[in-house]
């Protein structure tokens, strides 16, 4: 029965971030953690204190040190109530997954969770793409950002509020795809075809540059460590001509070309980016160690924004989650994040170098650490763990590294 449960939830969880845009997330965020903390519980009493392992260290790490932030935070109440979703998101979800998977099948029953959720969100995104409309935010649920992308040339938004984190969805449920079409069965490749073809045509569709790096991340992550370097260049080569040409192409598509890419609106080195850069550095100037809190550089904007003009409340952010973990829980917060990230690549090399005879079982593991790397570099775009669905795809990916981890190494080395 425990075992039944704790797939359950982890199930519904994908089913929850999947077709419940942020504010309803937001709304029930305190029901979605009851409900984790409950299964927690039922594990804890099954299993006992066993599920805590000392190589779990630098995650009690990470959880402490970010959370140093509130004890010196302006507004204390708003730091503790974004730390406390954070830290117990992942500390839940990373020991359920971990510990709560149990074995391959409830890998597998999570892939096609993943794989069917997605194929429904992306196809939600074509419609709205082709027809102009999405019904649950005419009818159903205020969103600010409808209108934007609605207008002209159609951003899909589908589920997800936002057509950067349509994007980001799809990004992460890729991987998931990929893995199903490359197993055997025929319902299998036929589902994980469908979505793995899905996913990267609304992935195109909402033009998210951020977004586009990370699905660049996640193929040349894949492509490298199985060896592909022919395939590798093939894609680099690709990847260079259709940049090139999407810069002489007009809106929306010349967001992928390279003056948008780099230096026009918000690229990677435009005085947008470079201003909140600055920032960042101001801000770790006068607060080193813990930094100004969690949610505290939109608070504290104009301290540290070192132009004259007015900036509208949506972009008063660093627009960068990297950024926004240096200026909001200084050094020692960034040293805990770097440090946690860093211990789950090097479980994760153990984890392959155990699996050098199971093909297969290292390709999942493989596809899992690309899909991670690619969420890794889509947060360079925007704050990803102030976003609940993106970030527990984040909770879900470490906590699958863990699992993958546990599983596969648990005998020694023969």
């Amino acid at each position: 029965m425990l075992r039944y449960l704790c797939i359950a939830i982890i199930l519904l969880l994908v089913i929850w971030i999947s077709f419940f845009p942020e504010p309803v997330q937001q709304g029930y965020s305190l029901l979605a953690k009851s409900v984790l903390i409950f299964a927690l519980a039922a594990l804890l009493a099954q299993k006992g204190v066993s599920i805590f392992k000392f190589s779990d260290f630098p995650l009690w790490l990470f959880i402490g040190a970010m959370g140093l932030n509130v004890l010196f935070a302006q507004q204390k109440s708003v730091a503790l109530k974004t730390y406390s979703d954070l830290a117990i998101f992942v500390f839940v979800i990373y020991y359920l997954i971990s510990e709560g998977l149990f074995s391959q099948k409830g890998f597998n029953l999570l892939l096609k969770t993943i794989c069917v959720s997605s194929i429904i969100v992306a196809l939600c995104g074509i419609g709205e793409s082709l027809s102009a409309f999405n019904p649950l935010y005419e009818y159903f649920i205020e969103n600010p950002f409808y209108k934007r992308y609605i207008s002209g040339f159609t951003r899909p938004v589908s589920t997800q509020f936002h057509t950067v984190i349509l994007g980001s969805y799809l990004l992460a449920a890729l991987p998931f795809n990929a893995i199903l079409f490359k197993q055997s069965g025929s319902i299998s490749k036929l589902l994980g075809g469908l979505g793995l073809v899905l996913s990267v045509v609304v992935i195109t569709l909402t033009f998210s540059r951020g977004v586009f790096l990370g699905l660049i991340a996640t193929v040349t992550f894949y492509l490298f460590l199985q060896k592909h370097y022919r395939l590798l260049l093939i894609f680099f080569i690709a990847l260079i001509l259709s940049v090139i040409f999407c810069t002489y192409l007009p809106y929306p598509i010349n967001r992928f070309g390279l003056s948008q890419m780099i230096t026009q609106n918000s690229g990677m080195f435009s005085e947008y980016r470079l201003t909140r850069f600055v920032m960042a550095l101001r801000v770790i100037t006068d607060h080193p160690l813990v930094g100004l809190g969690f949610q505290h550089f939109r608070i504290r904007f104009y301290e540290y924004y070192p132009l004259s003009f007015n900036v509208p409340y949506e972009f008063m952010i660093p627009d960068n989650m990297y950024l926004a973990i240096l200026a909001e829980t200084g050094l020692v917060g960034f040293a805990g994040f770097f440090i946690f990230i860093l211990s789950v690549f090097i479980k994760a090399k153990k984890c392959l170098v155990r699996l050098g005879r199971q093909p297969e079982r290292k390709r999942e593991a493989i596809f899992i650490m690309a899909g991670f790397t690619g969420l890794l570099v889509n947060m360079m775009a925007y704050e990803l763990f102030y976003w609940l669905n993106i970030y527990i795809y984040f909770c879900i990916f470490i906590g699958l590294i863990e699992f993958f981890y546990r599983l596969h190494t648990r005998e020694p080395l023969k």
